[in-house]
């Protein structure tokens, strides 16, 4: 079901978010990607852009220009970056903050855990990644900027 994204300052967006409960991953994942794909231009959401304080985020570069390798679509449930690897700064938009950009300094390459299993993302894939893993610890592309000439508006 596609869900409302809630937009800053709504609390849920500035809270750390808990492990979501077993019985509510399946329906969690289906209303993200319902609404992630409802959306143009959305490489990925998080569970409390849609009100659910859960660590559950999906990531999927696929279709972006700048995207030169990625792992599809990415389902993120209590994610961990295990490395991370090189810096550069980019300009990110939020769905939560709409027509906001900031520039942000992330990791160029980082090491996943994701459960079990492990994956390594570069480029604009680990960028998303890193966006929406601060989604789910409260934390805001306004909150890693480095000064106000960092953010730019779209109209």
């Amino acid at each position: 079901m596609i869900r409302q994204v809630l937009t800053y300052p709504h609390p849920i967006l500035l809270e750390e978010c808990a492990a979501p409960a077993a019985d509510q991953v399946a329906g969690l994942v289906v209303d993200l990607l319902d609404t992630m794909r409802s959306l143009p231009r959305c490489w990925g959401l998080a569970a409390p852009q849609i009100g659910e304080p859960a660590r559950v985020a999906l990531v999927d570069v696929s279709r972006h220009p700048a995207a030169e390798a990625h792992n599809g679509l990415l389902l993120l449930i209590n994610p961990v970056i295990l490395d991370r690897a090189g810096k550069e700064v980019g300009r990110e938009g939020c769905q939560s903050l709409p027509g906001v950009l900031a520039d942000v300094r992330r990791a160029r390459r980082i090491h996943l855990r994701l459960g079990a299993e492990e994956k390594w993302c570069s480029g604009i894939e680990a960028r998303a990644v890193q966006h929406e893993l601060d989604h789910l610890d409260g934390i805001l592309i306004l909150d890693r900027i480095a000064s106000a000439h960092a953010l730019h508006f779209r109209g």
